[in-house]
C-alpha cells in the first residue's frame, strides 16, 4: 500500500530504520495519522467556507402576501358596504389605513445580512452596513438594538420582529463582545411608570368592589349567594396584578461575582455559580413578539427579566459577559489552586 505521498510504505519504515513486522505496523500508523491529518485539514476548510457564507435573516414572501391581501380585502368590503357614491366620505379612513399598512409592510420587509467581516439591514428605502471594527457604540430601547460607527452617521438597525433575532443578538455580542462591558453597564433601572399604572389599575378594581359591596349592603337580606361572584373575580385580579408588581425587579445591579434584584419590598442576591445560563427568549401572541431575559438557575427555577431601562438585547448580552466573564475567572482561579506548589520557592509559604 502506498500512502498519501505515494511512496511505499516498505519504503518508508526502511528510511526510517524498522525491520520486520514492527516496522511495517509502525509505517501504516504513521501514515496513516498523515491522511487523518489531511483530512481534518479539508474538513476545516470547509467549514471556514460556510461559515463566510453569508446569513441572511427575513421573513417569508407569504408574509407581505398575506399583508397585501388583508389590505386589498378591507379596502374592498368598506368601498362595497358604504357604496361607490359614499366612497369620499371614507378617504381620510382610507388614508389611516394606508399608513398603517404601509407601517407594517416596510417592518415585515426588512432583513438582515450577516458575515464575517460586516453587518446589513436593508428595508424598502435602502439599506445600511457596517464592518463589525466599525461599530463604536451601542443604543436601543425595548425589544431594539442600534449599531453606531465612530462618526455616529451610519446606524445599522435590525428589526426585532424577523425570524431569528435572537441569533442576530448573540452574533453581535460574539463579534463585539466590548462593547457590552459589565463595568460600563453595571445597574439597570426600571422606571416608576409600570408601577404607577399597576397601583392605578388597583385602585381602580378596589373602587369596583366597594361599589358592589355597598349595593349588596343596601340591597334586601335575601341577596343571592352568585351576586357576590364579581367581588370574588375583581379580588383575584387585584391579588394576580399585586403579585405581578411585586415580582417584578425594580433594580438590577452587578458588583463583582454577585447580581442584585431589588424589587419594591424586597432584595435577592444570586451568585454565578447559581445561574447556570442566561437566554434571550420570548412569548408569541397576537401583538408580536415579547422579549425577556430569562436567568436559569441551577435550582431549575428562572427568573424572568423585562421592561428594563435599557433595551432587552443589550441588557442579556452585559449579564451573559458577566456570567461567563466571572465563571471563566472562577475557573482560572481553581486551576492555579489546583497547581503544586514550587518547593525550591518559599514565596509560596
Amino acid at each position: 500500500p502506498r500512502g498519501s505521498s505515494g511512496m511505499d510504505i516498505g519504503q518508508l519504515y526502511r528510511r526510517w530504520g524498522f525491520r520486520g513486522r514492527q516496522g511495517y505496523e509502525f509505517g501504516i500508523t504513521i501514515v496513516g495519522i498523515i491522511e487523518t491529518g489531511l483530512e481534518r485539514s479539508r474538513i476545516s476548510k470547509h467549514n471556514r467556507r460556510i461559515m463566510n457564507e453569508p446569513r441572511v435573516y427575513k421573513n417569508s414572501p407569504a408574509v407581505l402576501v398575506v399583508i397585501v391581501v388583508l389590505f386589498l380585502v378591507l379596502i374592498g368590503g368598506i368601498v362595497f358596504s358604504v357604496g361607490i357614491e359614499e366612497v369620499t366620505f371614507i378617504l381620510p379612513i382610507a388614508a389611516f389605513g394606508l399608513f398603517i399598512f404601509g407601517l407594517i409592510f416596510v417592518a415585515n420587509s426588512a432583513k438582515v445580512v450577516i458575515t464575517d467581516e460586516d453587518i446589513t439591514a436593508q428595508n424598502l428605502f435602502g439599506s445600511r452596513t457596517l464592518r463589525w471594527s466599525e461599530i463604536h457604540r451601542v443604543s436601543g430601547r425595548g425589544y431594539e438594538i442600534k449599531l453606531h460607527n465612530y462618526d455616529d452617521d451610519v446606524t445599522v438597525h435590525p428589526s426585532s420582529g424577523l425570524p431569528g433575532y435572537e441569533e442576530v443578538i448573540d452574533i453581535i455580542g460574539r463579534k463585539r463582545p466590548d462593547l457590552f462591558s459589565p463595568q460600563e453597564f453595571s445597574e439597570f433601572r426600571r422606571g416608576i411608570f409600570p408601577f404607577v399604572m399597576i397601583a392605578f389599575v388597583i385602585l381602580l378594581i378596589l373602587g369596583a368592589m366597594l361599589g358592589i359591596v355597598f349595593s349588596i349592603l343596601n340591597s334586601s337580606p335575601d341577596t343571592p349567594i352568585a351576586s357576590l361572584m364579581p367581588l370574588a373575580i375583581f379580588m383575584f385580579i387585584v391579588v394576580v396584578i399585586g403579585g405581578m408588581g411585586l415580582s417584578i425587579p425594580r433594580m438590577v445591579s452587578l458588583e463583582g461575582n454577585s447580581l442584585y434584584l431589588k424589587y419594591l419590598f424586597s432584595e435577592k442576591t444570586l451568585r454565578t455559580d447559581e445561574i447556570k445560563y442566561i437566554q434571550l427568549s420570548y412569548t408569541q401572541s397576537r401583538n408580536g413578539k415579547h422579549y425577556y431575559v430569562a436567568l436559569h438557575l441551577t435550582s431549575g427555577k428562572q427568573i424572568r427579566l423585562s421592561g428594563l431601562g435599557i433595551s432587552m438585547p443589550i441588557a442579556y448580552l452585559v449579564l451573559k459577559n458577566w456570567h461567563q466573564g466571572s465563571m471563566h475567572g472562577q475557573s482560572a482561579n481553581q486551576q492555579q489552586n489546583n497547581v503544586a506548589p514550587n518547593w525550591s520557592d518559599n514565596t509560596w509559604r
